[in-house]
């Protein structure tokens, strides 16, 4: 019995601690900045485990040495240079045809986002964009991780500021934030 209402108390607590710090976070914009700061270290975080999963999946496919780019590469497998990206355009045909058969709407980025929907992304639709652009340059094609990059970046700082109800303004500018910090990560 103790138990349990240690239990409701401890609930109650959090629930006091997360009313308070969403009142701080709309009262004054500076304590946004603490928010910022680990909505960047995140995207920071999972932008650099996405580009170190690219390179192993070069490193992988296309036999190449841990410290080379594989367009830095002087020589690929013709095999699979052929393969690779039909393999990888595959699973992204896959992809793109359940979401159609179960009637998923297409991903808004981030832009589209902050403009139209007051930084409102779908964390979902974020993981799959990233998803797809990493399939993509894994398996070769020539596509850059940047828009996965800032996809991601932007779908973290979106659900954080839907979590602390954020007004619309600091939304959009989470979003911006996160999207920055995932771009500067990358570089």
């Amino acid at each position: 019995m103790f138990a349990r209402i240690r239990h409701l108390t401890d609930r109650k607590g959090s629930n006091r601690v997360m009313v308070r710090l969403r009142a701080l976070l709309r009262s004054n914009e500076f304590y946004l900045i603490p928010l910022a700061l680990v909505i960047g270290t995140l995207a920071g975080a999972i932008v650099t485990l996405m580009a170190e999963i690219a390179q192993i999946a070069h490193m992988v496919i296309y036999g190449i040495p841990v410290d080379v780019r594989l367009s830095a590469n002087a020589r690929v497998s013709p095999w699979a240079a052929l393969i690779a990206p039909a393999l990888g355009g595959l699973a992204l045909g896959i992809m793109e045809w359940s979401r159609r058969r179960m009637k998923i709407s297409s991903a808004v980025d981030p832009i589209e986002a902050n403009a139209l929907r007051g930084g409102n992304l779908s964390m979902r639709d974020s993981v799959i964009v990233s998803s797809q652009t990493l399939i993509s340059n894994g398996c070769g094609a020539s596509v850059g991780l940047e828009a996965g990059y800032t996809q991601i970046g932007s779908g973290i700082a979106s659900l954080f500021g839907k979590f602390f109800n954020l007004r619309r303004n600091d939304l959009r500018l989470m979003v911006g934030c996160g999207a920055a910090a995932a771009i500067a990560a990358a570089f």
